[in-house]
């Protein structure tokens, strides 16, 4: 049996015929068959409430250069993961570079149809053959000008005469797969793997009704994190951390964020809740004037005082009348697609995870999260959040990238809006909680988490173990 020091990758158990604990109330699954106001998505009704087991995550999986080289080898080498958006290479010759620990990927709108991948390094002496987003009909090294076409065949080179070793018929860019989904480009450098559409399984269907290849990149937030890229993407993988670090939405909720639904299915998981039935529900609550007083202004600028004035006499309207809202906004840019989405679909509330770092907000919410490390360092993250939103037309350009350092905080990323204010609370914990589980290793101890509100966490740390033990 592992210790918590003892991180030495093993291979998964077993599911065991326990279910695990649930939190009192209602199910997200009934209130879905409770809102009469459209036919949900089926999807909407599983319920895996599976045991993922009550041991202590080893702090020795966050910290040091050991575990980040056996990532590296194991997980990033072998593994589908999102590179970009095809809306970032839009034209033939459009290119974007995708760095993951010291490996640098290229990927190229070779033709109109075709997205290629390939190791940026020239063949020459190794100089990255672009440097960032880019544009040219031909990649041409700048340091001595051997050139490849966009499909990643040797085209020519200075002095061929000097180089008679060289055989132009092979002398090729080394690819890497290249796979696609709801407008995502996503690459995976095992020349054995499987198909991206089998890695990704059954997860296409749960955004059936609201596409993603459909909506835009509206905002893209880049932020170093001084924390591993697995410590700062467990802080948004369970609500449980709202009822200290985003009180906001903890006190007037009260248990509600108890009753968010997390289900493993596969190589990614889910949680869902906070539909718009079981908010009015959870808003009939004798103590919300109470405890409203206590509610610091840290959330959008009137909040505070908008709830008080709400509740609890008003607010199943109030939440009702949002409803009503959206679905007319929705209705000027998809039209009468918006009439097919039930309620509760339309109050979102599902965040999904990809193993092994790619995370799609559901339904009609904008976010889309991705996190790896930032350069070669084990002890050091980017975040990158994505807000991506349905358009009428034509597609809008993607918004620029705005590059965030150690030193800057999510509150300069105006763009974000006020979801700029709730990244800003959750950084001011990421980087203590890393410099923490160096004292808990230490200790001989691991990250405890709940055996249900950390299910994502289990589950990801599942398939974790599983990757890194072949």
């Amino acid at each position: 049996m592992k210790t918590a020091g003892d991180d030495r990758p093993s291979a998964p158990c077993a599911t065991q015929e326990r279910k695990a604990p649930r939190a009192p109330g209602i199910r997200f699954s009934d209130l879905v068959r409770m809102d009469a106001s459209r036919m949900p998505d089926p999807c909407l009704l599983i319920d895996k409430s599976e045991w993922q087991g009550d041991e202590e995550i080893p702090a020795s999986r966050y910290i040091g250069r050991e575990i980040h080289e056996l990532e590296k080898e194991k997980i990033w080498k072998k593994v589908w993961q999102m590179a970009c958006r095809e809306e970032e290479i839009p034209e033939v010759g459009d290119a974007i570079v995708y760095d993951i620990t010291d490996i640098s990927i290229l990927v190229v709108r070779a033709d109109k149809t075709e997205i290629k991948a390939f190791y940026n390094a020239c063949l020459h002496q190794g100089r990255a053959l672009r440097d960032g987003p880019s544009h040219n009909t031909e990649l041409r090294c700048a340091f001595h000008g051997f050139c490849w076409t966009l499909h990643g065949r040797f085209a020519h080179m200075p002095s061929a005469w000097d180089f008679p070793q060289i055989d132009k018929r092979t002398f090729h860019l080394r690819e890497v797969k290249v796979g696609r989904w709801g407008g995502f480009v996503f690459i995976n450098m095992d020349p054995d793997c499987e198909s991206l559409e089998s890695y990704l399984g059954d997860m296409p269907l749960h955004w059936a009704r609201f596409p993603l290849e459909e909506r835009y990149i509206a905002a893209h937030v880049a932020k170093v994190i001084d924390a591993n890229w697995k410590t700062t993407q467990e802080a948004f993988m369970e609500g449980f951390h709202n009822v200290a670090t985003h009180v906001q939405f903890s006190v007037p909720f009260g248990g509600l964020l108890d009753s968010t639904q997390y289900d493993p299915m596969g190589n990614y998981s889910r949680a869902i809740g906070l539909g718009s039935i079981e908010t009015a529900l959870a808003l009939q609550d004798p103590t919300m004037e109470e405890r409203l007083d206590t509610l610091p202004e840290i959330g959008a600028p009137g909040m505070v005082e908008n709830l008080r004035k709400a509740a609890p006499r008003d607010m199943s309207e109030l939440f009702a009348g949002m409803v009503r809202y959206r679905r007319e906004r929705l209705r000027e840019i998809i039209g009468s697609k918006v009439d097919e989405l039930s309620d509760i679909e339309l109050s979102g509330g599902g965040y999904f995870t990809l193993f092994p770092n790619f995370h799609p907000w559901w339904s009609y919410d904008e976010i889309v999260y991705r996190f790896r490390p930032y350069k070669d360092e084990p002890e050091m993250c980017l975040m990158e959040t994505y807000l991506l939103r349905p358009f009428k037309g034509e597609r809008p350009k993607p918004a620029p990238t705005r590059w965030l350092g150690l030193e800057d905080s999510h509150l300069q990323a105006t763009e974000l809006g006020e979801t700029a204010r709730i990244f800003y609370q959750d950084e001011f914990n990421i980087g203590a909680v890393q410099k923490g589980l160096h004292d808990l290793g230490d200790l001989g101890r691991g990250a405890t988490h709940g055996v249900y509100q950390a299910g994502k966490i289990r589950h990801f740390h599942k398939l974790w173990e599983r990757w890194t033990s072949k």
